[in-house]
């Protein structure tokens, strides 16, 4: 270390005018390959400071500073812990450091808060030993260390040691005989050498002179053995004569505890006796009332007994006595009675289920709704024998069982001829509003309930108004399923209830059924492994009332199902009311718990399905050939027609409806189908310029998604804007060309003139470009022929567009601009080229503005 100390005063510090007054070798936490060294620094300007820097040596063993910070930032000196190499200090952050050598952790420690005495303001030392924290100005003259001035310039070091008061007294008197001490430390030397020979001569004559006295010391010493000796083997005698004591009292106290535990045994085997016979006897009259009890007239005596019966049975006994003969004889007899009890509630209750079965069910007041009946009665009939249920399940889970299958099959056979006539009638309504509505339409009436038959691509060649409101979906479908959830929810509430589908009670013995009965009950513990229980067990009883709901409504599902394909039979727009109306009910049956829920989402995927399928039609429609005829003008194209009403019905249907999110990822598709078949058709037709045909469909198409302002298609709708006024300026430049033309072909070759290198001012010099040759052609475009070439133009760009679009008067305004454009560019080109022939146009711009506001009005 002392190397390395020099080393950095050398060749680190000395140059920078600092001096080095403490170091520690160091390294960061969880980085002890890396190693660096914490140095305090004084500078030797004026007024000094104090520095804390972190010195590195690089690859090529040359020292450097890598951090450096003023002991006054420093905020807290954390030691950790005394027995730790650790370090850590609070600066701008908190920066963590491992000291290699425990004594230089000390010693820095110890220099850092020396030197941080002389500051305003301390940092916090936190985890210091008190005894490494001595302030020099609390140290007093008497103390034995004395603190000059330049304590604060010099460090402590590693090996110094104060000497003690006794010592500093003894040196002083030394020092005090020998007034030559300080002036001649040799000769002062040399006499304390002396001193010490003549000493040592002493100390080996007095041992010589005192061994008479050691001889006489150590036969002391050997008569005090031989007492001992003696004392020893009397003591001995004594503990024999205890020990034998001790014995026999130990013998005596078995005894008294033997006594004690037989007395203690005796009176918990009477409790536990007494216990037994208590809880596995059942009172008298619950016996006669078990051997004897009808029903339904002794049904609240029978479920008295039975609950005797159950604790009598479900009684944990303790371990062994199970064994005992009277135990096993009476839980023979109580095997008897619930074999009884089991027989008389099972034998009734099955009767009852069968007779039961014939129930015809309560259907509205109203003949003119679409009802389907509920059986309130039945379960009104049965819920007073819910208690005798839990008591048979508890006792006989065998009959119990049983006894849950028949009323499931009782009851579906019951749903089942409900529920498909119900669909029947659901059917039968349809049909009969469909043929209804059909006739009003051919007849020409109008009404809110009519629903116009409409095509399986509504986006086809054909155009397709729609005439209704989805009103017959309202009544009929949305009543089929508003009917079903009150039905299949007052079912599952019942079996909840009568067959105790929310609890686990199991006809298990002892702690088990204690520890059932307390789950079922909801008490839980804290910890992990009751929270798992009681998600294992919810998920238990979910299954168990869906498993009890499905085997009564075995054909929910398919006739459910069979009336949804019944309807896209009928109708394949219907596909979007139902997928709409569907989902709310399933939300709707999530919220209730009920177990329609899974088959309303069963149907839905079917649904789903159709929806697509019905969707991916009309996309492939839109791609077909539109059939429209190629003699005569295009005009808009029937699927971008059809748009407006399948869109304004699609919105209307889906109108605040969360299953909105799948009609808009087909809306983007069918836009991006529209484009390309727009393109596709445009090139196909022979009477209406490809142009206009893109032109009309992208500006109707426009327009319509800007009407409609759906957000999804926002970039559809700019693409469809850019495209409208692509096909518009590509119409303008083809067929409305260059009306000038001689003129545009002579500024043509002026400008190719230019292009290679001839200046402006001397193209009148060239003979194919001269003053002459100007004046002829601009006298071949009279105001008169302009006028005349351009209402030929209008004529021809009225037969090429079709009325309902409206762009006539926006073409002839383009083309106007595009007429502009080229009258000026050359005007600017006589102007630059022949600036003094004094050759203009025969006619003026507002000449122009005049021939196109004339030719309009005029048609």
């Amino acid at each position: 270390m002392a190397v390395i100390k020099h080393a950095l005063k050398r060749e680190l510090f000395a140059p920078a005018d600092q001096q080095l007054l403490s170091l520690c070798h160091v390294c960061k936490a969880f980085k002890k390959k890396k190693t660096s060294f914490l140095c305090i620094v004084r500078t030797t300007d004026t007024p000094g400071s104090l520095l804390l820097c972190q010195v590195k040596k690089n690859d090529k063993n040359v020292y450097k500073k890598k951090q450096s910070w003023p002991l006054t930032d420093i905020q807290m000196v954390d030691g950790v812990n005394i027995d730790s190499l650790d370090l850590e200090i609070y600066i701008d952050k908190v920066y963590k450091w491992t000291a290699t050598y425990a004594q230089e952790r000390t010693t820095f420690i110890r220099n850092l808060y020396t030197y941080s005495c002389s500051m305003p303001q301390r940092p916090e030392f936190k985890n210091i030993p008190s005894d490494w924290m001595i302030d020099p100005a609390s140290l007093k003259e008497s103390d034995s260390i004395i603190f000059t001035p330049d304590l604060l310039s010099q460090p402590v070091s590693a090996d110094y040691q104060p000497i003690t008061d006794k010592e500093a007294t003894y040196l002083a008197s030394l020092m005090a005989s020998c007034d030559y001490a300080v002036s001649d430390a040799e000769r002062f030397m040399e006499t304390l050498s002396k001193d010490l020979s003549i000493l040592d001569g002493q100390n080996v004559q007095s041992v010589l002179v005192s061994e008479p006295q050691v001889i006489q010391l150590m036969n002391g010493i050997e008569a005090a053995i031989t007492e001992a000796s003696l004392v020893e083997s009397r003591l001995a005698v004594y503990d024999e004569a205890l020990g034998r004591i001790r014995d026999a009292m130990a013998r005596v106290g078995q005894k008294n505890q033997a006594i004690h535990t037989a007395n203690h045994n005796a009176r918990l085997l009477l409790e536990q006796l007494d216990a037994v016979i208590t809880q596995l006897d059942i009172p008298a009259e619950h016996q006669r009332t078990l051997s004897e009890a009808e029903l339904p007239g002794g049904r609240e005596e029978l479920g008295r007994a039975g609950v005797a019966l159950l604790k009598a049975t479900s009684v944990p006994l303790p371990p062994g006595l199970d064994k005992l003969g009277a135990a096993s004889e009476q839980r023979r007899r109580l095997d008897k009675l619930r074999a009884k009890f089991s027989l008389i509630v099972a034998r009734h209750l099955n009767n009852l289920f069968i007779h039961l079965g014939n129930d015809t069910g309560e259907a509205s007041t109203s003949t003119t709704d679409l009802t389907l009946p509920t059986h309130q009665a039945v379960h009104r009939e049965l819920e007073p024998y819910t208690e005798l249920m839990r008591l048979l399940r508890a006792l006989d889970n065998k009959a119990f069982t049983q006894l849950t299958k028949v009323y499931t099959g009782t009851m579906s056979k019951l749903y089942q001829r409900d529920l498909k006539l119900f669909f029947e009638e659901a059917k039968t309504r349809v049909t009969s509003k469909k043929l209804n509505a059909n006739t009003s339409k051919s007849s020409g009436q109008k009404g809110d309930d009519l629903v116009s038959p409409a095509p399986l691509c509504l986006l086809g060649g054909e155009v397709w108004a729609p005439q209704g409101e989805g009103a017959l979906l309202d009544s009929v479908l949305d009543r089929a399923l508003s009917q079903l959830q009150p039905v299949c929810l007052a079912e599952q509430a019942f079996c909840v209830s009568f067959f105790q589908l929310d609890s686990v009670l199991s006809p298990v013995k002892g702690t088990e059924a204690d520890e059932t009965d307390s789950i079922s009950n909801g008490a839980t513990s804290p910890g992990s492994a009751n929270s798992t229980a009681s998600k294992k067990l919810e998920r238990q009883v979910n299954e168990e009332v869906r498993a009890t709901m499905a085997a009564i409504f075995p054909s929910l599902e398919p006739e459910l199902n069979n009336f949804i394909s019944y309807l896209d039979k009928i109708d394949s727009f219907w596909c979007l009311y139902v997928l709409v109306r569907l989902s709310q009910h399933v939300m709707s049956a999530q919220d209730t718990g009920s177990f329609l829920s899974m088959t309303f989402a069963s149907a839905l995927v079917q649904v789903k399905r159709s929806f697509d399928k019905f969707m991916q039609a009309q996309l492939q429609s839109i791609l077909r050939d539109p059939k429209v005829n190629r003699r005569t003008k295009c005009g808009i194209l029937p699927y971008v027609e059809n748009l407006q009403p399948f869109a304004r019905t699609a919105e209307r249907i889906f109108k605040n409806s969360d299953r909105k999110v799948d009609l808009e990822k087909w809306y983007t598709k069918l836009i991006e189908a529209m484009f390309e078949a727009i393109v596709i058709h445009s090139g196909e037709h022979h009477k209406t310029p490809p142009e206009v045909i893109k032109m009309e469909n992208f500006h109707h198409l426009y327009d319509l998604l800007s009407q409609l302002k759906i957000s999804v298609l926002d970039h559809e709708r700019k693409e469809a804007k850019q495209k409208y006024h692509d096909a518009l300026r590509a119409y303008v430049i083809q067929y409305f060309g260059r009306p000038l033309e001689k003129l545009n072909l002579f500024f043509e070759g002026v400008q190719a003139k230019v292009g290679s290198g001839v200046k402006e001012s001397e193209i009148s010099y060239q003979m194919a470009y001269s003053k002459q040759e100007l004046r002829r052609v601009v006298k071949e475009y009279p105001a008169r022929e302009v006028k005349k070439g351009l209402e030929n133009l209008y004529r021809k760009v009225e037969k090429h567009l079709c009325e309902t679009e409206n762009l006539l008067q926006v073409v002839w305004s383009e083309m106007q601009r595009e007429f502009i454009a080229q009258y000026k560019n050359i005007e600017e080109l006589i102007q630059r080229c022949y600036p003094d022939s004094m050759v203009t146009l025969e006619f003026s711009i507002q000449e122009i503005l005049e021939f196109f506001s004339e030719i309009a009005r005029s048609h």
